[in-house]
């Protein structure tokens, strides 16, 4: 599919709920660097560049303290596909990396990119990206008050949750394919995929060998859903598209629910079931036939 200019539309953030809302260096410093992400998607698509952020101290203190924590964590629960993707690619564990670099570094290795973002975007704008190989990715960092949870993403959810997973090439494809069906999906439809996204690429669990491993980033680049998946607490359920496209969700909130799919092959062959009972299946088969 052709790049499409993205269109800035934003959803709610730092509402009165969130850590930083009434810190106002917090914000001052929200708004710098949003500012840059703004200004890159008004440029030229041939000439501009990914914009580098100078992170402070306290910021670099946030990452490595998160990034200590998870690593353990990671060893015992995440999926082999995560596993691997950090031997494929660097990513410092005492700053926290500039998404430049991470993007030539996928880009070299397997054709996915990374561009800035100044926060949520409506979900048919994100998955059209991705749709493009492109992901969609904030450049801030969570308030030092609450490093282990986050209730939107940041630069730590979207480097230590999504990033060693974009090495895969077969997960690429499968977020592709919900893209390109975003494009032509109705409302209600596109409201599926975004659950569909959500249950999966973002908070799913995989059956590895007889034991449920995290393969979602919300779940490998934050502690508390992460523990708390693994807590006995959470309500785990195997994976049913009809359950996960009726399954509302609040990203605000640690996750109370979790879906296991069986294998990668399960979830793209229950996917291609969904996408092609859409309105608009005969354009969207035609896109998938011609996607790579």
């Amino acid at each position: 599919m052709a790049e499409k200019k993205l269109l800035i539309t934003t959803l709610p953030i730092l509402d009165l709920n969130h850590p930083g809302a009434h810190d106002v260096t917090y914000r001052k410093r929200r708004e710098e660097i949003t500012a840059a992400a703004i200004t890159f998607h008004q440029q030229d698509s041939a000439s501009r560049q990914i914009p580098l952020v100078d992170y402070t101290e306290e910021e670099n203190k946030v990452w490595q303290q998160v990034v200590q924590k998870l690593k353990p964590l990671h060893e015992q629960w995440a999926c082999s596909w995560y596993q691997e993707g950090w031997k494929k690619i660097r990513i410092s564990q005492e700053v926290i990396p500039q998404i430049r670099e991470l993007s030539a570094q996928l880009q070299t290795l397997n054709g996915f990119r990374l561009e800035p973002i100044h926060g949520l975007v409506q979900p048919r704008e994100f998955l059209l990206k991705l749709a493009q190989n492109i992901m969609l990715c904030t450049q801030y960092i969570r308030h030092s008050s609450n490093p282990e949870f986050t209730p939107e993403p940041d630069i730590i959810h979207e480097v230590l949750g999504h990033v060693p997973l974009f090495t895969h090439p077969e997960l690429n494809q499968f977020q592709r394919h919900i893209g390109i069906a975003a494009a032509f999906a109705t409302d209600q439809e596109l409201t599926s995929l975004n659950r569909l996204y959500w249950y999966t690429i973002e908070y799913g669990l995989i059956l590895e060998h007889g034991e449920i491993k995290a393969f979602g980033a919300g779940l490998l680049g934050g502690i508390k859903d992460l523990t708390n998946a693994f807590s006995g607490k959470a309500l785990i359920r195997p994976f049913s598209m009809q359950e996960v496209v009726a399954a509302d969700y609040n990203y605000s909130f640690e996750q109370p629910r979790f879906f296991v799919i069986p294998s990668l092959e399960f979830l793209q062959q229950e996917t291609r079931r969904l996408i092609l009972g859409f309105t608009a299946r005969e354009r969207i088969k035609q896109e998938l036939i011609s996607s790579p």
